[in-house]
């Protein structure tokens, strides 16, 4: 029997909201792309390096076994032969992607841990990439930065890994007032919007899965002059485009708030390593491209204070240990098809990463988009470079230019910022 408690809500929604998918691309698999400078390494190698680790990864060696009540973490070892693979792809940035989106439909073997780990290379003369696969029933991005950070970072206690939240308390009850405050929050907004159905236009299992890189400079500069965080000024742009998008594309979209999920981390240091979800998916509503371009970043935080309020993020986690048959229930009625909309993240990893003599240089997340969901965005900021992938249903008309709006509302945003002279910087 494992040590670790019982699978949490979320970790059940995303297995079971996979079987809804109708196509492999609206499966629950998450992950990265890291890219190293240097020579290929040996494959057994990299699997003896995996081996050493594996005693201080618990979330590569369990399993999500049982339904329901019955569902429990399950100890399994790994087989390093089957989950570290190596791949040879076509010359081109765009052969890896490829590549990338090829493995991401292939499906998770029966009672084997559901990670993977591929070292593909042929793409760049002067390096290799390590694509890192999860099931995010198992894993959620902070357990992925903190396997990461293990693997190929320098040794940290717990509490200095990506993974913990930041400003989360678990000491003592929560206050009645604080409590209070928290549930008018969550029903605020629990009502449905019902804005992604549509019945000459609805929603497929089919996903669009596109990156874009930009300066972290960007986000910085902008949310220093603002007073904000690097968080609001990605939501911020994110919403931006989404609207200019819509305008034409889904016009119900465009004028009103954008409701748009986004995942509290819970995580404590404790956890790091866990299997298991660590999160409460909340949803806040967005200003729409009615409030004018000087309000929006100020209007941001207002709202998003709420999720950094450590006394918010106490009362959630008190949440995840109320009985589990309640816990389903709140997510099963968040997740309707009525309330579904997008979601969106953002993470950062902290340590340089390295393997051997070879460095990581950039850092490609993978989130997925899950049946009902319109799209789903997660960004990572990483030694200077912002990576952003969105996960975007193929039947929204024209949503495959999203990723470039997205970087030229933050462009926009950062140009006035360095001076009218200053030239945007370069990715």
């Amino acid at each position: 029997m494992s040590g670790f408690a019982q699978p949490s809500a979320a970790d059940l929604f995303m297995r079971d909201a996979e079987r809804l998918a109708k196509h492999p691309d609206a499966n629950a698999t998450i992950g990265v792309v890291l890219h190293l400078t240097g020579a290929v390494p040996d494959l057994a190698g990299l699997r003896e390096h995996v081996a050493t680790h594996l005693p201080h990864l618990p979330c590569l060696t369990h399993v999500l076994s049982g339904d329901g009540p019955a569902a429990r973490w399950v100890a399994a070892v790994p087989d390093l032969a089957r989950h570290v693979s190596a791949q040879k792809v076509g010359n081109g940035p765009a052969a890896l992607e490829a590549a990338v989106r090829l493995l991401l439909k292939e499906p998770w073997p029966e009672k084997a841990p559901a990670w993977r780990m591929i070292l593909l290379h042929g793409h760049t003369p002067d390096g290799f990439a390590l694509l890192y696969l999860t099931h995010h029933a198992v894993q959620d991005g902070g357990s992925m930065a903190a396997v990461h950070e293990t693997l190929f970072g320098p040794m940290l206690p717990p509490a200095r890994l990506s993974a913990p939240a930041q400003g989360l308390s678990c000491a003592g009850r929560p206050r009645i007032r604080q409590v209070l405050r928290t549930v008018r929050a969550l029903l605020r907004h629990a009502r449905q919007h019902h804005l992604w159905q549509s019945a000459s236009q609805p929603l497929s299992s089919r996903r669009h899965t596109l990156w874009t890189q930009i300066p972290a400079t960007w986000l910085r500069t902008v949310a220093k002059a603002g007073g904000a965080s690097s968080n609001d000024v990605y939501l911020t742009a994110l919403t931006e485009a989404i609207t200019r998008w819509a305008k034409d594309a889904w016009p119900r979209a465009a004028d009103r708030p954008l409701p748009v999920m986004v995942p509290v981390n819970l995580r404590t240091p404790e956890e790091a390593t866990a299997p298991g979800n660590r999160l409460f998916l909340t949803r806040i509503d967005l200003p729409s491209n009615t409030t004018p371009s000087s309000r929006r970043l100020a209007g941001m935080q207002e709202i998003t204070a709420v999720l950094k309020s450590p006394e918010h993020k106490a009362v959630l986690r008190a949440a995840l240990r109320l009985p589990p048959v309640l816990l389903r229930r709140l997510v099963a009625a968040s997740t309707a098809p009525g309330r579904l909309s997008v979601c969106a993240s953002h993470f950062v990893m902290r340590p340089r990463l390295s393997y051997g003599e070879a460095t990581v240089i950039r850092i490609d997340p993978i989130i997925c988009c899950p049946p009902g969901a319109p799209m789903a965005v997660v960004a990572l900021s990483y030694q200077g470079v912002v990576s952003a992938c969105f996960r975007i249903d193929q039947a929204l008309p024209g949503a495959e230019r999203l990723p470039e709006l997205w970087r030229d509302a933050l462009a926009a945003a950062a140009q006035p910022v360095a001076g009218p002279d200053t030239p945007a910087p370069a990715a």
